[in-house]
C-alpha cells in the first residue's frame, strides 16, 4: 500500500493534475491513500502519520521543496533504510523535474507500479536539513564569503553559491559588461550586459560563512543562515527511479 503525500495545489489545473493523477494510480491498482499538505497539517507531519499506519511506501508529489520535506523527515525520523520514496515531480524549472518529472499521470504511475529501487546520496546541512538535488546561497547584492571546502580556504565576492547533493560547488559572479561598444552591441541586439564569472570545486565537506547571515535555500525554502556546515550522506534514501527502455537497436536508455 501507498501513501501519497500531494503538496497543497496552486492552481485550479494543478488540483486537476492531482485528481488526475490519483484516478490513473486507482486504474493501475496501486491502491492507498491520498492527503495534501496544507497549513493546518504539514507535510512532515503527514509522514509521521503514514509510518504510525505503517506505510512502507511513502510518494511526494509537487515542487522541490515539498519533496525536500518528506525526505528530511523520512531520514530525521531514522526510518530511511525501511521506507521507499516515489517522487513526482511537477515543477519544470526546477533541477529535481530531471529524474523525477513526468509529461503524463500515466508515465507517473508506471514507474511506480513496476519499479526499480535506487540508492541515492543526500547533502545535509548541520544538523538535519537535507536535500537530494542542491541547495543555495543567494545574496541580493555582490558579498564577500568565506569558502572552506576541506582543508583549503578562501575569499570571494558572490551572487550565489550552489552546493549540489554530490558536493559538487558552484561560485557565480555577474558583472556588467564594462566595454561601451559591447554595451551597445548587446543592447541593439537584445542581449543582457551581464557577464557570468563561475567557478566549480568538489569537496567532502563545505563550510560557508560571511559578515552577514545570509539565507540558504532548498528549492524556495529558506532552511538556514550563514555560517553554514554541509556534507554528503551516501545511499541516503531508497527511491523509486525510471526503468531502463530497450530501443529497437537493442541500445538500454534511461527514461
Amino acid at each position: 500500500m501507498h501513501y501519497y503525500i500531494f503538496q497543497s495545489p496552486k492552481s485550479s489545473p494543478e488540483r486537476a493534475y492531482f485528481d488526475k493523477i490519483a484516478q490513473i494510480a486507482r486504474e493501475f491498482g496501486i491502491f492507498g491513500e491520498f492527503v495534501y499538505s496544507s497549513p493546518a497539517r504539514s507535510a512532515q507531519e503527514l509522514v509521521e502519520i503514514a509510518v504510525m499506519k505503517n506505510y512502507s511506501t511513502i510518494i511526494a508529489i509537487g515542487d522541490e521543496t515539498h519533496v525536500n520535506k518528506i525526505a528530511s523527515k523520512i531520514i530525521n525520523l531514522g526510518l530511511a533504510g525501511n521506507i521507499v520514496m516515489g517522487i513526482i515531480a511537477t515543477e519544470p524549472d526546477a533541477l529535481i523535474y530531471e529524474k523525477w518529472g513526468f509529461k503524463r499521470p500515466e508515465e507517473a504511475m508506471e514507474t511506480i507500479k513496476f519499479r526499480r529501487i535506487s540508492k541515492f546520496n543526500v547533502g545535509v546541512i548541520e544538523p538535519n536539513h537535507y536535500f537530494l538535488t542542491s541547495a543555495s546561497v543567494i545574496c541580493k547584492k555582490p558579498t564577500r564569503v568565506i569558502l572552506e571546502v576541506d582543508r583549503w580556504q578562501a575569499e570571494a565576492v558572490v551572487d550565489r553559491v550552489e552546493i549540489s547533493s554530490n558536493l559538487y560547488i558552484l561560485v557565480e559572479r555577474l558583472a556588467r559588461e564594462q566595454s561601451a561598444i559591447k554595451s551597445a552591441v548587446n543592447w541593439i541586439f537584445g542581449k543582457e550586459n551581464i557577464k557570468y564569472d563561475q567557478s566549480l570545486f568538489r569537496g567532502k565537506t563545505v563550510r560557508i560563512n560571511s559578515s552577514n547571515p545570509l539565507p540558504v535555500y532548498i528549492g524556495r525554502e529558506i532552511v538556514a543562515h550563514t555560517p553554514i556546515s554541509i556534507y554528503k550522506k551516501p545511499g541516503a534514501l531508497n527511491i523509486i527511479t525510471k526503468r531502463d527502455k530497450i530501443t529497437p537497436e537493442n541500445k538500454i536508455i534511461e527514461e
